[in-house]
C-alpha cells in the first residue's frame, strides 16, 4: 500500500454538495457496505447534508481540490454513553483505493474522536474482508458478532463489531 499523498481535513459546510455526490456515490456503488441506501438519502436536501457537517466530525480525503473519500463519527447521545462515538459511513473511492487513503482517514478520525470520547466502536459487514485488515491494523478489537444486521430484500448480512479504547497507554484488549 502507498502513502497517502493528498490533504485529509474535517468537512465544513462549505463541502456539503461535495460531500453528497460522494455519499450517493458511494451508496450507489457499495450498497453492502451500508446501513442507509441511496434511495433513502437522495431524497435528503442539500441543507440536511450540510447539517450533517456542522459538528466537524465528517472528514474527507483530498487530491487537487477533489473530495475522494470520506469518513465520519458520531458522539452518542445518552448521558451514560457520552464516553463513546461510532464511526460511520467510511468511503474511497474505488480508483483511490489502496493507496492509503482510507487509512490516512481513519489515524485522523481516531485523532479527532480521541479528543472528545474514550472509545471508538464501529460495525462492518462480516464478508469486508479489506475493511477489517484496515481496523485490526488500526488497533480495532473485535468484540461482538450481530448475526442478520442487515436486510437487503431478503438477503442478510452479519456486522462484526469492533471497538477501539482511545485512553493513552491502554492495552487494545483492555
Amino acid at each position: 500500500m502507498d502513502a497517502w499523498d493528498g490533504t485529509i481535513r474535517p468537512l465544513g459546510e462549505e463541502d456539503a454538495e461535495a460531500f453528497r455526490a460522494l455519499r450517493l456515490a458511494a451508496l450507489r456503488q457499495d450498497p453492502d457496505a451500508f446501513g442507509s441506501t441511496y434511495q433513502s438519502e437522495a431524497a435528503d436536501s442539500l441543507q440536511r447534508f450540510r447539517e450533517r457537517l456542522a459538528d466537524g466530525r465528517v472528514h474527507g480525503a483530498f487530491r487537487h481540490g477533489a473530495l475522494l473519500g470520506m469518513a465520519g463519527y458520531a458522539r452518542r447521545d445518552w448521558p451514560k454513553s457520552r464516553h463513546k462515538a461510532g464511526l460511520w459511513g467510511l468511503y474511497v473511492q474505488p480508483a483511490e483505493r489502496g493507496h492509503g487513503a482510507a487509512r490516512a482517514l481513519m489515524q485522523a478520525l481516531i485523532r479527532a474522536a480521541a479528543a472528545e470520547v474514550e472509545i471508538l466502536q464501529l460495525k462492518v459487514v462480516s464478508t469486508n474482508q479489506p475493511a477489517l485488515r484496515l481496523y485490526v491494523g488500526l488497533g480495532f478489537a473485535q468484540y461482538g458478532l450481530e448475526r442478520r444486521a442487515l436486510n437487503q430484500g431478503g438477503r442478510y448480512d452479519d456486522e462484526v463489531l469492533m471497538a477501539l479504547d482511545l485512553r493513552p497507554g491502554v492495552p487494545a484488549d483492555s
